[in-house]
């Protein structure tokens, strides 16, 4: 089974100090036979939370540099799966996902791309701590999956 984590997730698995951490590490123990993937786009966004949480000082300065290095060298390691996609196709999927559901939902651009993405990339679990994320995976088709 595949899991695609959005940027919620990401910050709160890696940094110990977010209120999330203990349920992000609750979720990843309970995917016994799931893996969790990491794209290109994640690449992007999850590096960007990072360097704009230290920004806004919300971790310690030069934490998000010990933090993307810690990660790069865990997907080069394998612990997290690197999957390619492609782009034109999760672009045409956000298109068709905005079609289908902006216009009765509330949903963010980046949102509506993690979605694209995760569907793009086979994704059958989606962990994220943003309630309106959480709704509008499900909608799309892929479980939220939350902590107990």
């Amino acid at each position: 089974m595949i899991a695609y984590a959005d940027t919620s997730w990401w910050l709160a698995y890696k940094c110990s100090d977010d209120a999330n951490h203990a349920r992000a590490i609750r979720m990843l123990e309970n995917l016994d036979d799931a893996a969790v993937i990491w794209t290109p786009w994640q690449r992007v966004e999850v590096f960007n939370s990072f360097r704009q949480a230290e920004r806004a000082g919300i971790i310690a300065p030069g934490k998000a540099r010990e933090l993307i290095r810690a990660l790069e060298m865990e997907i080069r390691l394998g612990y997290w799966r690197h999957v390619e996609f492609d782009w034109t196709d999760a672009v045409r999927t956000a298109c068709e996902l905005s079609a289908e559901h902006s216009l009765h939902t509330a949903v963010r651009g980046m949102d509506l791309f993690h979605v694209a993405v995760a569907i793009e990339s086979a994704a059958e679990l989606f962990l994220t701590f943003d309630r309106e994320q959480a709704a509008f995976a499900k909608r799309a088709g892929i479980r939220p999956l939350s902590s107990k």
